[in-house]
Parts: C-alpha cells; structure tokens; sequence
C-alpha cells in the first residue's frame, strides 16, 4: 500500500472512532481504568443528563462505588438502577435473590440520599431474570444516550468487556419498554425486603 493509501485508511479510521463503543483494554495504548471510565461520565455530562438508569443483573453493594465514580460529578441527578440481585448457584439451580444484600444495598442509597450526592437514587428489583447490561439517559427532552456493557458492574472495564454505544432507535424504544415493565413488575429495595421478611 502507498504512504497516501495508508494516510486515507488512517483518516477513515479516525473519522468512525467513538470512545463509547470500544474494548478498552485492546487499546493499542496502555489501558487506564480511570480515563475509560472518564468517557462515559464525560458523555452524560456533555449530554447535561439529569436521569440515568442502569442495568445490571447482578447488582453488589460493592458497585455502588462505580456509579459513584461514573455518576456523581452532578448531584442533581437522579439515578434509577434496575436489577435482580445477585444470585448464587446450589447444584444445578438458581437461588432467589439475597435479602441480606437487599438490606445491605437499602443502607447504603439511604446513606446516599441523606448526603444529597444525587437528587434520588432508586434500586428496583424485577421479578424476572434478564443478562444484558445498560447504562441510559432517560431525560425526555434529550436524545438518549445509551452504552451496552460487555460486563457487570462488579467487572466493569476488566477482562476485556466491551462497551457499545447503541444508535439504533428499535432498540431504544425495546429498552425504555423494559425499563416500564420492570417498575410495573418490579419492587422498589423497601418494598422487596419487605415482601421477603
């Protein structure tokens, strides 16, 4: 291939790149956790997003410090996160969500609202087993941003998990359908630990 061949090959791999859709540890520079977490909260704030919600399966209380580190640079946020809890294997079947982790995790958005770090911070429990993963800005009067995550928030950006920022607007509107069914169906952490005891 030519110099210029190679210089144009060059320019349109520039022109396409988009630091949310990316596997940050393939880089070809030496892979920072903290500037490729820095992507996502810089397109959320860029955005001015006010409401965001997550998805995840499995949500640990250890994964609140990640929403933390992504999410709290604007305290008047309000953030939405929905899940199933974290599930361990017995044999070959599944248990039910842990009521320990549900208190856990009541404790630690009670603290956080108590600080002010964001206008609201919601955990909603679906009744329904999922296994993609989602962070979206659900604000009405902006154009979504929506990133899928190769991982869960407990491995978020390690073992080569993908981000991708979705642009297709079917599959927005499935995923705001799903965020309905899982506040219709789903139970709010006071409510859940309450429908367990």
């Amino acid at each position: 291939m030519s110099k210029w061949a190679d210089r144009r090959q060059q320019l349109k791999s520039d022109s396409d790149y988009d630091p949310l859709t990316s596997i940050p540890m393939m880089e070809p520079n030496q892979f920072d956790i903290t500037k490729a977490r820095l992507r996502i909260t810089k397109a959320f704030d860029s955005a001015g997003a006010k409401n965001i919600t997550i998805i995840d399966p499995y949500l640990l209380e250890s994964d609140i410090q990640t929403i933390l580190h992504l999410f709290a640079t604007q305290s008047e946020r309000n953030i939405t996160v929905i899940t199933f809890l974290n599930k361990f294997k017995t044999c070959e079947q599944k248990s039910a969500p842990k009521i320990e982790t549900a208190k856990i995790l009541k404790s630690i958005t009670d603290d956080l609202k108590t600080k002010g770090i964001f206008s609201s911070f919601e955990i909603i429990v679906t009744n329904f087993e999922f296994h993609d993963r989602f962070f979206i800005c659900t604000d009405d009067d902006k154009e979504s941003i929506v990133i899928a995550s190769g991982g869960s928030l407990s491995m978020f950006l390690t073992k080569y998990t993908s981000l991708i920022r979705v642009t297709n607007r079917t599959f927005k509107r499935a995923l705001f359908d799903f965020i309905g069914l899982a506040k219709s169906k789903g139970s709010n952490l006071a409510a859940y630990i309450g429908e367990k005891a």
